[in-house]
């Protein structure tokens, strides 16, 4: 091995001096065996007559050593042109070069700690511009301090101890920057390190030139989106160059009108100008532009600045940025907290599982969760909120191949829908509070939801009708009314009555006319028509069913047992104040802003209520879309394909920006009304909200805007989580897509107010409102329980919910309860302000108690007062009585459910196990 040299190879000439930089000359093979040899490429032209200087002496921060050789390279009288390879051969014998003139002794150069370094001087060890340096060991520098040379760039370092090195990597395709990235990969070398001669490894050295292609300087914003509250004050945006140009770059700057929702002169100060980048610079341009400050209630504004007309340049694709202003006069509306709810427990149904549905029964303090993953009703103990256990589980599987849909539960017995898919119906099943005694009716095609009248004496099932995977199958949509008034013991087909809507299939244009989505590839109205969801009068003679992929509500008559209408629901305005709403997933900031788009309510759960004589419905607006193998009706606007009629949005191009409505999820299946193939309308799934309707006129009387998502964001806990989804904590997850989803919902009387729970299935949690005056709801609280952090967890994705009062409470609390359809656990709230009055313990102290219940046979029933009575079985049958009698020795009983009737009136069901 050769002794230690270190090499500075300086490049001087003073015509040179404006035009040679740092890495405008690059290393590109070292060869420290046999005679020593080294190479460079030039990445601009060099002019005639330029002089280099070479010293290997290290470089301390200030100085060159004194020790080592130095040498100058005087280029030649000719231009040499940018790419071309310069070697310089045998430097330890008698030197050469491939083009230009040597002066002075180079000297040898060393296989360890090595290293040569480029640079502009006005004598050899004088430098005033580094150019480049190479080396075989970090410590060979020195130092690079004051150089103005980068390792890992400018100054390439090879392998510690490297003998020869020869780049092999492209030398065609690059720009300039992108040959030093390649320079800098020890991967594009021949490398060798060990003994003996192994300079045949890379000799003789390759001189094909590398073609440079040309760099033409992008220009972009920085970012492009950029957020400010309204009190920031100003805000900094930066315009930045992709690289130096020789001369001069400018580019415009001016506001978009296409897409401006901020006021010029009252919301930010900022005038079209145009700004310079001066030759060779790279630094960014900051522009400051300040924000106004006010008091004005209003949404969240925007405006957009737009890059054009540049010189010497052209434009990147980042060349429109957004600034977004957010308005902090307008807020959530603070919760009243009247009920006082607050979190009690969670149980978890089923860990490999699902929890979709609820019901309880009081008599039995009972809850039965419908399990469609395990096809099964889980039983569970809910006397004790502190000790919920599974009694049972009712195994479905064999009823349907697709599994069980909903549960419900009244007078003693249980019922529940089970589907058996697109190709078969689906099939209902009666049982007892133990899941015995099980019998089953055939109903209409994909069962989805069963419900009791409120008088009892009815089961509906809304039949979904969904098509198979490639729309070969389509069935028909309908309802089902099952007569239970003769007990449970006696139901059979023959109480069974399907309804179909094949009354309405003449009637499609018409329908389609009002905005009733009739949409599925060749469907009828019969076909097309989704029930999803029911509910009932007081009365128990009409039932609403929501047709939620229709955006349409069907009324029953319940005591002809006819569908009697279909009612649209219309579409909701978010271009109007209080319907704003955060539509991007790809900003870090919320912004509650107006869009033109229109969401449609697509209600999912709906529920019903009675002020002065007229029934109400209540809607959770989820929003769902239609997505098989053969049709798919969801879109974005940024797609491709996707044409916005451009007289109602000339600003297509900037509505599609990812921190605009770019990523929003939209119906290309309606909202061409006048039928030329673009679209006039955008229409979003949901409304990201609830609603109620009055039953008489068909009128929305209110809508809760952008509550939902205002609240939610405002939530000091979960704000964090704001439009997660419910199988990620990613911030905004579902801005782009139906916001925080609202799924269930359930109405009580509490001390004669009224009161709407409304689940939301992505953030988790439910709303509560007070609706006692339809047209003026009061928002009183939002409660969740899920996991913070980076996983999610917890309670996710309520589904159903239940209203317990107080005296069926075993708590003698009002209870809401959750079905958590992700996690599988129902979650229990209690509304501590609501509990059994002075009265209401008063009359629970003298109402009737039977223990222990349940009980076996030929055990004794206690009573908590004597009492005449009968025992019943559950088809109605007397099968003894007593009078004044505090206990009873029961006879020998089948296992099941029983009924003892008092001599009042009042009865309690007894479970014989």
């Amino acid at each position: 091995m050769k002794k230690l040299v270190l090499i500075f190879t300086i490049l001087m000439t003073n015509f040179l001096h404006a035009q040679f930089g740092v890495g405008d000359l690059a290393f590109i093979a070292f060869n420290a065996d046999a005679d020593d040899d080294f190479a460079l490429v030039t990445f601009v032209d060099i002019p005639a007559n330029t002089i280099v200087y070479f010293t290997d002496s290290e470089w301390n921060g200030s100085t060159f050593g004194t020790d080592e050789n130095d040498f100058s390279w005087n280029s030649g009288t000719s231009v040499i042109p940018e790419g071309t390879v310069i070697t310089f051969n045998t430097i330890s014998a008698t030197a050469s070069v491939s083009v230009g003139i040597i002066t002075g002794e180079p000297g040898g150069i060393s296989g360890s700690a090595e290293a040569i370094f480029a640079f502009l001087g006005t004598a050899p060890r004088t430098p005033t511009t580094f150019i480049a340096a190479v080396a075989n060991s970090d410590s060979a520098y020195g130092s690079l301090d004051n150089t103005g040379l980068t390792a890992g760039t400018s100054a390439i370092t090879y392998p510690t101890g490297t003998d020869v090195a020869q780049y092999t990597g492209p030398r065609t395709g690059l720009q300039a920057n992108g040959y030093v990235v390649a320079l800098n990969e020890v991967t594009n070398y021949t490398l060798a390190n060990d003994s003996g001669d192994q300079s045949t490894l890379v000799l003789p050295l390759d001189t094909t030139p590398f073609v440079i292609s040309d760099i033409v300087p992008e220009i972009t914003f920085g970012e492009t989106a950029y957020s400010i509250p309204e009190d920031g004050g100003s805000l900094d945006i930066t315009i930045e160059i992709s690289s130096s140009a020789t001369t001069p770059v400018s580019v415009d700057i001016a506001v978009v009108t296409n897409l401006l929702t901020a006021n010029a002169e009252t919301d930010f100060t900022f005038a079209d100008q145009t700004v310079t980048f001066p030759a060779n610079s790279i630094n960014a341009i900051v522009l400051n532009i300040p924000i106004s400050n006010d008091t004005d209630l209003e949404t969240d504004e925007l405006f957009l600045l737009e890059l054009s007309n540049p010189i010497n340049a052209t434009l990147g694709s980042d060349a429109i940025t957004g600034i977004y202003i957010l308005d902090e006069d307008s807020q959530a509306p603070t919760a009243t907290n009247a009920l006082n709810i607050n979190y009690i427990t969670s149980y978890l149904v089923d860990a490999s599982g699902s929890a979709e549905i609820s019901a309880h029964d009081a008599a039995t303090d009972r809850l039965f969760v419908l399990n469609s993953e395990g096809q099964s009703v889980e039983i569970l103990d809910f006397s004790d909120l502190n000790a919920i256990n599974n009694i049972a589980t009712i195994d479905l599987s064999t009823l349907g191949t697709e599994g069980p849909t909903s549960v419900a539960t009244k007078n003693g017995f249980v019922v529940a829908a089970i589907s058996n898919g697109p190709t078969a119906d689906g099939v209902v099943a009666f049982m007892d509070l133990d899941g015995n005694n099980m019998t089953t009716v055939i109903v209409g095609n994909l069962p989805d939801m069963v419900a009791f009248t409120p008088d009892g004496t009815k089961v509906l099932v809304a039949n979904e009708g969904q098509p198979n995977s490639d729309y070969s199958i389509d069935p028909e949509g309908s309802i089902t009314v099952i007569d239970v008034s003769n007990g449970f013991g006696n139901i059979t087909q023959a109480n069974v009555t399907n309804l179909n809507f094949n009354a309405f299939d003449a009637d499609i244009a018409n329908l389609r006319a009002q905005d009733i989505r009739i949409f599925g590839p060749g469907a009828t109205v019969s076909q097309d028509v989704e029930p999803e969801f029911i509910t009932f009068s007081n009365n128990s003679q009409t039932a609403w069913v929501s047709l939620q992929e229709n955006n349409a509500i069907a009324v029953i008559n319940l005591i002809t047992n006819t569908i009697t209408d279909i009612l649209p629901l219309g579409l909701k305005d978010h271009s109007l104040a209080g319907n704003t709403l955060d539509v991007s997933d790809e900003t870090d900031f919320i912004f509650f802003g107006n869009w033109p788009i229109k969401g449609m309510y697509m209600p999912d759960a709906i529920a019903s209520y009675e002020v002065d004589g007229i029934t109400y419905l209540v809607t959770a607006n989820e929003g769902d879309a239609r997505e098989y193998d053969t049709y798919e009706e969801e879109v974005k606007i940024s797609d491709s394909d996707l044409i916005l009629d451009p007289t109602m949005f000339p600003n297509q191009s900037q509505l599609a920006l990812e921190a605009n409505l770019g990523e929003l999820t939209i119906t290309n299946a309606t909202g061409d009304t006048d039928g030329d193939g673009d679209l006039d309308e955008i229409h979003a799934f949901g409304s990201r909200s609830f609603s109620i309707w009055n039953t008489a006129t068909g009128d929305l009387v209110y809508d809760s805007g952008d509550d939902f998502e205002r609240i939610t964001a405002a939530d000091p806990v979960y704000g964090a989580l704001f439009n997660a989804s419910n199988s990620n904590n990613n911030f905004k997850n579902r801005s782009d897509n139906k916001g925080p989803e609202p799924e269930g919902v359930t109405i009580a009387e509490i001390e004669g107010q009224f009161y709407a729970f409304i689940t939301l299935e992505r953030v988790g949690g439910f709303m509560t409102y007070n609706i006692t005056n339809p047209s003026n709801p009061v928002f009183e609280n939002y409660v969740n329980n899920r996991d913070l952090g980076n996983d999610e967890g917890g309670d996710l994705a309520p589904e159903g919910i239940i209203y317990i009062s107080p005296e069926d409470s075993p708590s003698e609390t009002a209870l809401i309860v959750l079905s958590n359809e992700v996690s599988s656990t129902v979650s229990v709230y209690s509304l501590d302000n609501v509990t059994l009055s002075t009265q209401d313990i008063e009359l629970s102290i003298n109402r009737l108690k039977v223990f222990p219940n349940p009980i076996q046979s030929n055990q004794t029933l206690f009573f908590n007062q004597k009492i005449n009575l009968s025992l019943f079985d559950i088809q109605g049958r007397e099968l003894l009585s007593a009078t004044q009698v505090s206990s009873l020795k029961l006879p020998s009983l089948s296992a099941g459910t029983y009924v003892i009737k008092t001599s009042e009136g009042v009865t309690k069901k007894i479970i014989i196990e």
